[in-house]
Formats: structure tokens, sequence, C-alpha cells
């Protein structure tokens, strides 16, 4: 790292500064821009539009001046992306310089860009202590299971008219999939490389999906209850495996307790700041006849509920909950958690199962939905009862305003899906783009964050990754590829592993074939292998992240920690001949390295290791 002393922040170019518009971008209360590791240094970013083409951090130490070269980490279509990790101490304060193309000097400060630094023109170093994310859940790979197709491991405790296990999935039927079926195959997951169970939600609840509970005391007992949680959270645990369990706060059930007393008691219920009833009494208005599935099933569940259907002839929809509902679906109120009384019972929720049985983290639902403040209440909670609970949150798109430590760990990362959709599945984006797409992705969170996010492939909520590749199984393993040497934690939806296909819910939610050997499968074949790399060589687990030359239909990009790098080199297209100077073997993958050149079969990939 190049760094000198100057007398003044300007000697550093010995120039006044261009004042031309430019697009600079640091936001000091971003922790994707300024952040603590946690050896005490920090890491400092900035964006900048290609034009500039150095990149120095001005720091001013007490009566002295110094600057520090930062990195160039990635040139995209727009922007330069600039990384620096650096011991910085209290009272440091700092600027930054830049030079364009034509060795012209700009100049930034917290104001923006300037042609000069004045005395109150520098960003002062505030007082960060390193974001707390469990240091387990960096990089580790998280299994999702969706309980009721996964494995019926005790068909005693099956619902009535359980559907056969290999039928198409409904919106409402249950196929017998238990938490006793999980259990029974943690060592297949094991051996598969999962490091984390991820369960969609298991509480009481007359649904599948079960994300309108009717009781956050108790595990349903169609999927074994709450011992057969306590029975999985001990196997896993004896494994070194984590347990995640989802649930939604957000909504419950109408035969949730507190509603109920809501319904039956009316504007007298203690609980009825709990929800936001905007006509009393509680009840389900309905606008001319119901048709089709609502004539079949409505009627039947007011009645399990003790709601009552009203029918109106005046203008709305044909049917309206006369309570908040999450998106107006009447068997989903929700649960008012700005009111104090309903917030910390939810809160309360959580700590309960992190005490006992002693779960790992939370997958939390719908956290947009969510008032905000809340997630915090919700973090302080469980990290008292245990400091490394990972919190993940259901958030589609960017998820920076939630990642700043203080309420989730890591979200699901639904853009790194799309990135892989768009080159592997679509083929609508080249790899000179895509290599672009995973530098902004990587330029968008903290570090640890980026360790620590799910970055998946599909889930209960989108087509499975197969079916939106046209089901060619070669796409779904360039994927895995990708997913599992790019930073963060590997997400594998069930099945998958095996090639399940399926369009978007009910579809994507079908069970799973034990009737053959879900490890000869090709995919799951490959994940096995890239996970018992990842344990052999940390760099693919926490290494460093930095794009290769990249184009037409070849990715390529390294990870390196330490004194070790690895090259992964990613190809959709025909045989290719790649530059690799520095390559010293392949780890990984169908390519062979001859000199200075790396030969990628078709439609496949290669993990090569770097000389020093």
């Amino acid at each position: 790292m190049r760094t000198r002393r100057y007398r003044d922040d300007l000697g550093i170019f010995g120039l006044p500064g261009e004042v031309t518009p430019r697009d600079v971008r640091f936001d000091p209360t971003n922790r994707a821009f300024l952040d603590r590791e946690p050896d005490g240094r920090y890491r400092v970013r900035c964006h900048t539009q290609t034009d500039l083409t150095e990149a120095t951090l001005v720091l001013r130490r007490g009566g002295a001046v110094r600057s520090v070269v930062m990195e160039l980490v990635a040139m995209t279509a727009r922007f330069a992306l600039w990384e620096l990790v650096w011991r910085l101490e209290a009272g440091d304060e700092w600027s930054f310089a830049f030079r364009t193309k034509a060795g012209r000097a700009v100049y930034f400060v917290p104001g923006g860009i300037t042609n000069a630094v004045e005395r109150l023109d520098r960003f002062v170093l505030p007082d960060l202590a390193p974001l707390s994310v469990p240091q387990w859940s960096r990089g580790a790979v998280i299994y999702q299971i969706f309980p009721d197709r996964f494995a019926n491991g005790d068909p005693s405790n099956d619902p009535i008219d359980t559907e056969e296990w290999d039928s198409e999935p409904g919106h409402r039927g249950f196929h017998g999939g238990d938490l006793i079926g999980v259990t029974d195959h943690l060592d297949y997951l094991q051996a598969l490389g999962a490091d984390v169970v991820y369960l969609n939600p298991i509480f009481l609840s007359p649904s599948n999906h079960r994300y309108d509970a009717v009781d956050y005391e108790q595990v349903d007992p169609v999927l074994g209850g709450n011992e057969a949680l306590a029975s999985l959270v001990e196997s896993a645990h004896e494994r070194g495996m984590r347990i995640v369990l989802d649930a939604s706060f957000n909504h419950c059930h109408p035969r949730f307790f507190a509603f109920q007393d809501v319904v039956q008691r009316g504007e007298w219920s203690r609980y009825r700041n709990w929800f936001v009833v905007k006509e009393w009494p509680v009840r389900i208005k309905v606008r001319g006849p119901l048709r089709g599935w609502q004539a079949e099933w409505l009627p039947v569940w007011t009645a399990q509920a003790g709601l009552e259907l009203d029918y109106v002839d005046d203008e709305g929809p044909a049917v309206e909950p006369t309570y908040e509902s999450w998106y107006g679906v009447p068997t989903m109120p929700r649960v008012n958690l700005a009111d104090p009384e309903a917030r910390g019972y939810m809160v309360a929720i959580g700590a309960r199962w992190v005490t006992d049985p002693g779960i790992d983290g939370w997958r939390l639902d719908v956290a947009r939905y969510v008032d905000p403040d809340f997630w915090n209440d919700f973090r302080q909670s469980v990290r008292k009862v245990n400091p490394q609970t990972y919190l993940l949150g259901e958030i589609f798109g960017d998820a920076s305003e939630w990642l700043q430590g203080d309420r989730f760990d890591a979200t699901m990362n639904y853009t790194f899906r799309e990135i892989c959709l768009r080159f592997l599945a679509r083929e609508e984006a080249d790899a000179s783009q895509t290599a672009g797409d995973l530098a902004h992705l990587w330029a968008m969170y903290p570090w640890p964050v980026t360790l620590a996010n799910q970055n998946l492939l599909g889930s209960h909520d989108t087509a499975r990754f197969l079916t939106a590749a046209g089901e060619d199984v070669w796409r779904l393993q360039l994927a895995t590829l990708l997913q599992l040497t790019f930073p963060g934690a590997p997400g594998i939806y069930y099945g998958d592993e095996i090639g399940l296909a399926g369009k978007n819910d009910p579809h994507c939610r079908r069970t799973f074939d034990w009737n053959r050997d879900p490890l000869g499968h090709p995919v799951a074949q490959s994940i096995a292998s890239l996970t018992d790399l990842r344990r052999r060589h940390p760099a693919l687990i926490e290494g460093e992240w930095r794009p290769l030359a990249s184009s037409g239909d070849v990715l390529a990009f390294s990870r390196h920690r330490g004194r070790r790098s690895l090259a992964v080199v990613v190809n959709r297209g025909g045989r290719a001949r790649y530059p690799l100077a520095g390559g010293s073997q392949v780890l990984w993958g169908d390519g062979k390295l001859s000199g200075d050149t790396l030969t990628v079969a078709a439609r496949s990939g290669a993990i090569v290791e770097m000389s020093k």
C-alpha cells in the first residue's frame, strides 16, 4: 500500500481541484462505505465515475497529512469501485483526492466536489464497533426445508386426508412431512455439506405453509410437536450443525388467542390494540356472489375462525375484512407491532425459542412490512439470550437500510438469484455485464454482511432455478458453482440438488424424491465436492473477492485469503481458452492448465489454485 506524507491536503497533487460535476459516492453513515474490522482496521470504500483513474484517501492525523492510495477493485460500465483497509485512529480526519484521465485533480469532501480542502472540509472518524454478525454464519451452507414436503418420518402424526407423497402439490393440501423426517436425514444433509438447516414455519397452523400461526409456543403436532424440534436441535448440534426457524410476527391466523378475544369481545377486548380494526364488529364483507374456490372455502373457513360473512351492497372489493390484514388476505390479520403489549409478546417469542430448545437463528418474514424499530427490539432480546443468534431478513432488492448492525445480520439475497438467472438461465447478460453486477453486489453491503447473506437460487416463493433454466441441468450446476464460490452463505433449496423442477407456488413446493440415491445426482455431486473443497480452502469461505477479466460466455473472479488465492472460471458457452497467468493447479472442474492458459470445457467451470 503506497503512502506519502505532505504538508497540507493539496500537496498530494499540487493542483487546484476540477469542479466539473461528477458522480462520486461515499456515505460514512452506511457501513458498506465505512466499517470496522474485528482486528480494529477500517474498511473504506467509495464509488466514482469511470473517468477517475486514481483514488487516494488524504488522512490528517494531528498536524500531519498522509496520502494512502486506494485499490481499484472493479471497473463496471458506470462506476469504478475503490477500497482501502487501513488502521484509523480516534480523531482522524480525511478527504478524498482523485486523478482524471487527463491528469487533473478532483477533491471530494463532505459537501461534495470542491476546488480545495478547507479547514472544516474533512470526514471525521465515527466511533464504530465491529458488526456483530455471528462468526459461524459467514460462508455457512444453508439448506432450506419446507417441512411438509421433505420427509415423512412418522406417518402416525399425518393430518387427516394426507395426500400421496408424490402427488402434485396444491395450495392447501398436506403430504405428511415432519421434523422427525428432517432428523432422520441429517446424515445426508451433512454429507451434502450443509452447515445450517433453515425450516419454513413450524408453529401450529391449519395451513401447510404456516405463515398464519395459531400458537407461537406450540410446534404443530403433525410435525411432531415441541419434542420433535428439541430432538432435531440436539441431533443437529451433535453434528456441529445449526437450526434456523422461520416465522411471521407481522400476521397471524384468526384463531390466534388475541384475535379470537377481539372477535368475541369486540371493542371491550383487552387485545383490541393488538390489531387495527377499521369497523366494528370484526367481520368479513362480501360483495356479490362468491365464485370458484371462494364459494367452496370461505364459508367453511370463516365458521372455523369464528368470523361472520356480511353480505353488503356497496362499492369495494369482492371480499374485504374489517380489520387490517396482510395485503387484504382475511386469513392473516396484521398484528399491530406498534402496540407495546403486542410487540412485547412477539419479542418474547423470539427469545423463548432461542432459550429452549436453543435454536441458532431466525429467518424473519416480510421484514419491510413491519414497523422498522420492531426489529431493533427483537434483535436486542434474542441477542441477550445468545449473542451468536443469526437474524436473516426476507427483503427483496437492496436491504442496506436493515443491515447496519442494529436489525438483521443478513438478507435473503434475491439480487444474487437474479444475477444468476440473467447470466445462466436466460442469457440476458454476458460475462462482462455479470461481472459488473457481481461487483455492485459486492459493494452494496458491509463485508461481514456479504459473507453472511443467504445467496439463494430459489425458494418457496419462487419458481425453481431448474425450471427457470429450461430444465437444463448444466445451467443449474454452473449456478451452483457460482453460488458456492461467491462470497456469502450459499442457500440450497431442498430438492434442487436432485433436480426437482417446479414453477411458482405451489409447484415449487413439491415433495422430495427419496426413491433415488440423492447423492448420486450430478448436482448433488457438484455440491458435495464443492463444499468439501471449501472446507479445505477457507479462501472460498472468507477470502476477499476480486473480479478477473470476463467477456462473452466466460465469467471469472478470484478469492484470496492471506497468501492463498483461487481463481474461479465459469463458462456457459463452448470450449474456451482463458488467459490465467500464475495458475499452479486445477482443484475442481473440467479445466486444463498449459502455461498461462486455462482450457475450460463447454458448459462447465474450474477452480484453479494460483501461485504467489
